[in-house]
């Protein structure tokens, strides 16, 4: 919906002074949107000043910008609005999630991605994207399971490989059966890459000793993240950083105007068309803003700095690790299947669910005779058809496998399945009488792991 503005004849006033505005670039300057107005300015200094007709349900939003249109976002996701000729309108189908704070969010195409981010109590661990065409969003990826809030995400889009670099911290051991884990509040020190042509997600750095030598001594209250300007962009009191993550460096800007930023310690947003930032302090209560070029207040000085690659393999132990694979492999001894099972239940028991977990238990109590797919079916819910069950049995049965396979350092089943004797119908299930490798360090199992 389309709102005309009339400039209203007032005393100047400036953002901030009517309660909580969003601001982003325009044109050669910044627009800032209240409850009631809109102002514009190009050097912080003087403001224009007019009345708007916009339906805002929340001012918590934040700018995205492309070189064509203004989408902002809600600050929890969820809720898209855009600005075009004078006129903000929502343009999403959705919702205001309230569970994606701190997100890194970016337009590719005609798409928004947000990774990541927290809520109360929860964090989101997938990539999702709202289109034009479908006015919601969707899932594009889930990667591994984390419980921090990443409050400090950064992250850089790069089109010509269509990938984007993204950073977290490591992922969680999983969720121990229903147990409700608090949000925690850690830095993310790694870096992901995901291909969205191949759907692949990668770690490519490690950057723990880089924070803790660039913003020596560390504090990550000191730290803030603004990704709206070419790179993204680190800021404390005393350094500024740039990093080009698909080259792998970062930027450490060794004549940036910390002074400035000791006072202007917000940086609201940067306009592409002037290379100007424009920066704040004291928002709400006695606002100042402050607009200034890029190469003033990054200096023209800086250092490079490589970046470290995440598992990097240190060639200077391959003089150690050939000898004592030799030495393993001669120290070896093939144990029976089951006896390597017993040896692992208690990390099966960790690892599976208390549902899964006692599929196993009957399957292995049975051994050596076999359990027919009934007796197991008769483990779940009652309520569920027989179809559901056979459906549920068959995965949960892959599940153990895969489980204890990946446990034990076994590339096959663990499972024999075979037909029923007496009825060609029922299928009949029992741990594999076969043996598998076992090292020297691994002690027998006791009998009161089985």
């Amino acid at each position: 919906m389309f709102y005309f503005q009339t400039t209203v004849a007032v005393s100047q006033q400036i953002p901030g002074l009517n309660g909580k505005f969003i601001v982003f670039p325009e044109d050669k300057g910044f627009r800032f949107i209240d409850k009631d107005y809109s102002y514009f300015t190009s050097d912080a200094k003087s403001f224009t000043q007019d009345a708007h007709g916009f339906r805002i349900d929340n001012l918590r939003l934040t700018y995205l910008y492309s070189t064509d249109k203004i989408r902002l976002l809600a600050a929890g996701g969820g809720s898209v609005y855009e600005y075009n000729n004078d006129s903000l309108y929502r343009i999403d189908k959705s919702f205001e999630f309230q569970s994606r704070f701190n997100a890194f969010n970016f337009i590719r195409g005609d798409s928004i991605i947000s990774i990541g981010g927290s809520g109360e109590f929860n964090v989101q661990n997938n990539i999702i994207y709202f289109t034009d065409t479908s006015l919601e969003w969707l899932v594009e990826s889930r990667y591994d399971y984390r419980d921090s809030d990443n409050r400090w995400v950064f992250g850089q889009f790069f089109p010509p490989t269509n990938t984007v670099f993204f950073s977290l911290d490591e992922p969680s051991d999983g969720i121990m059966g229903k147990s409700i884990r608090e949000v925690q509040n850690t830095y993310p020190d790694k870096v992901y890459s995901y291909n969205f042509n191949s759907n692949h997600l990668k770690e490519e750095y490690e950057l723990s000793s880089f924070f803790e030598t660039v913003f020596f001594p560390f504090d990550k209250s000191r730290v803030k993240v603004f990704n709206n300007y070419r790179l993204p962009l680190l800021v404390s009191d005393s350094e500024l950083v740039t990093f080009d993550l698909n080259q792998g460096i970062a930027y450490r800007y060794l004549s940036a105007d910390v002074n400035v930023l000791l006072q202007y310690s917000d940086i609201l947003a940067y306009n592409p068309s002037t290379s100007d930032f424009l920066l704040a302090y004291g928002q709400t209560t006695d606002p100042h803003f402050l607009v200034i070029n890029e190469a003033d207040l990054l200096g023209t000085e800086y250092e490079v700095i490589k970046l470290k690659r995440a598992n990097a393999f240190p060639w200077w132990l391959v003089a150690l690790v050939i000898p004592l694979g030799v030495f393993v492999f001669l120290k070896r001894k093939s144990v029976p299947l089951v006896e390597s099972l017993d040896r692992v239940t208690p990390q099966l028991k960790r690892v599976l669910s208390e549902e899964d977990f006692k599929i196993f238990q009957i399957i292995r109590e049975q051994y050596p005779s076999g359990v027919e797919y009934p007796d197991l079916q008769s483990s779940f819910e009652r309520e569920l058809s027989y179809e559901s069950r056979i459906k549920k049995l068959r995965n949960t049965i892959a599940h153990i496998d895969e489980t204890a396979q990946s446990i034990i350092g076994k590339s096959s089943s663990i499972f024999d399945i075979t037909k029923g004797k007496e009825d060609k119908r029922v299928k009949v299930i029992r741990v594999k009488d076969v043996e598998v490798f076992q090292y020297w360090w691994i002690k027998k199992a006791s009998k009161s792991n089985r």
